[in-house]
């Protein structure tokens, strides 16, 4: 009898009640008393075989090539627990049989060595291809039938739900359940206790994170401490009110399990709303001007809104240099709009900056020519794989060719990516003069109407970066963002 290793594979541990581990070994050992195998190594795998990268399954491989004296065969129970991928199913065979191994399918009685006939080879390539569409088709069944569960059935496919709620998948053996979430009674009154502190007691949602530590409540997935994140993140889903979306749509809204009523729901939104505009710009409860993250020390980085003396400053951390922030932005307000009113000084500066369209045609051919590249480099190394399986090439030979390949092709790639990249550099630089100037005439007939959230936008649009040298020495630096996307979110203030 010949010594013999058996490979059990299922692709998730829920699936081990279908064609599992006990039916694939049946299966097995009527196949090995047979042909006359005597198994002196299982192995049970856990892993995927639709995708090259099997880390176990390859690490059992190399063993078996190189432990192939003392062990020369290896049995599956059937072809697809050898690969769902056929191109991954023609390597690991060619692989086996260059080494003098053989290879044993239980469920469709084939035997596959280096002296096997070439029929005998087709029928394993034809079960590898049934394979392989079965993987595809399980892979389209699985992503319809999440969304046909979340459409039809009203479950939720992916068990999202936010803290308050318990979630048991409907299809998990051995457990009765709806698929839908169920409200965890003791999460639930701490929600409902974030509200009260909010809406009742005037809490913020720092001090409400603190009470959650003090009271030793874990936070969820295993963090150390309750964050504002978290706290809003939870508060500001629509699940509180039991509504529940996939992919973007209502899919099930259940009024028996209802964390708030809509009412309370719609005004925990106005005061998070409240909380978000007063913490934004002015978490010490003074009037900072819309230029967060765009103060900057000459010296050091960034500088910080502080209050001192009952008025707001910016100040550098590092070498404690301060300048007040009203005074600042009005000054910057006042240049912002003289700057506005000038366009025509602009343009030509920009203009210089570049417009060469024969550079952008050459960039572009050059991409065209490493895409033609890497698709060659691509059909090569396929090449390269089916030749080793139709002539037994040796595997050093094989794998000296397919590192060249790879280097070549991941060389071509990289010099795509920078022609890539400079083409979007040039391509910005491109501007459009009359665009300048149907942006500078819209944001001068708005701006003296704008808000603080608005001015804060619009500030972002413009690039805005303040260097603060000393109180009497600031730097304004600002440049035209791109013209259509920008007037039409600048419309929109």
């Amino acid at each position: 009898m010949e010594k013999a290793r058996r490979i059990l594979r299922e692709s998730q541990e829920s699936l081990k009640e279908g064609y599992g581990f006990i039916n694939q070994r049946e299966d097995c050992l009527k196949f090995e008393k047979v042909r006359r195998f005597e198994i002196v190594e299982e192995y049970q795998l856990v892993e995927t075989s639709v995708t090259w990268n099997r880390e176990k399954f390859d690490g059992i491989i190399r063993k078996t090539v190189q432990e192939r004296n003392e062990i020369p065969v290896i049995v599956f129970p059937r072809v697809d627990r050898f690969a769902r991928n056929l191109e991954a199913a023609g390597y690991y065979l060619g692989l086996l049989r260059q080494n003098g191994l053989k290879v044993g399918f239980a469920e469709e009685d084939l035997v596959v060595d280096n002296e096997t006939s070439t029929i005998t080879v087709l029928m394993f390539y034809i079960h590898s291809f049934k394979a392989d569409q079965d993987g595809k088709q399980i892979k389209h069944n699985l992503l319809a039938g999440r969304d046909k569960l979340a459409t039809e059935a009203h479950e939720l496919p992916n068990g999202m739900v936010i803290w308050p709620f318990d979630y048991t998948p409907k299809r998990l053996y051995g457990v009765m359940s709806t698929g839908r979430p169920a409200l965890n009674p003791e999460r639930t009154s701490w929600v409902r206790k974030w509200v009260d502190w909010l809406l009742d007691d005037g809490v913020g949602l720092l001090e409400a994170c603190r009470n959650m530590d003090n009271s030793g409540v874990p936070p969820p997935r295993g963090g150390k401490k309750w964050s504002s994140a978290t706290m809003r993140r939870i508060l500001r889903s629509r699940q509180l009110i039991s509504e529940f979306h996939w992919k973007g749509k209502l899919i099930y809204k259940d009024e028996g399990e209802t964390v708030l009523t809509e009412e309370r729901f719609a005004t925990l939104q106005k005061r998070l709303d409240e909380i978000k505009e007063r913490s934004y710009y002015n978490a010490a409860k003074l009037d900072y001007p819309p230029l967060r993250k765009m103060v900057f020390c000459s010296e050091h980085e960034k500088m910080y809104g502080v209050p001192i003396k009952g008025t707001a400053w910016y100040r550098c951390p590092a070498c404690g240099k301060y300048i007040s922030a009203r005074s600042l932005w009005e000054n910057i307000q006042q240049e912002i709009k003289d700057r506005l009113m000038r366009e025509e000084r602009l343009i030509p500066a920009i203009k210089t900056q570049f417009e060469n369209k024969t550079l952008v045609t050459t960039l572009e051919e050059d991409i065209r020519v490493k895409s033609t590249e890497i698709s060659k480099w691509d059909d090569t190394e396929d090449k390269a794989f089916r030749l080793a399986l139709v002539t037994n090439y040796p595997e050093a030979k094989l794998a000296k060719r397919i590192d060249e390949i790879r280097k070549a092709k991941a060389k071509a790639i990289n010099d795509k990516e920078r022609l890539e990249a400079r083409l979007r550099v040039v391509r910005q630089q491109i501007l459009d003069e009359e665009g300048i100037k149907r942006f500078c005439r819209l944001a001068r007939k708005n701006i003296d109407s704008l808000t603080k959230n608005q001015w804060h936008v619009f500030l972002k649009l413009l690039r805005l970066r303040i260097i603060v040298y000393h109180k009497k020495l600031v730097r304004v630096n600002l440049a035209l963002p791109a013209i259509k996307d920008t007037e039409i979110e600048f419309s929109r203030l």
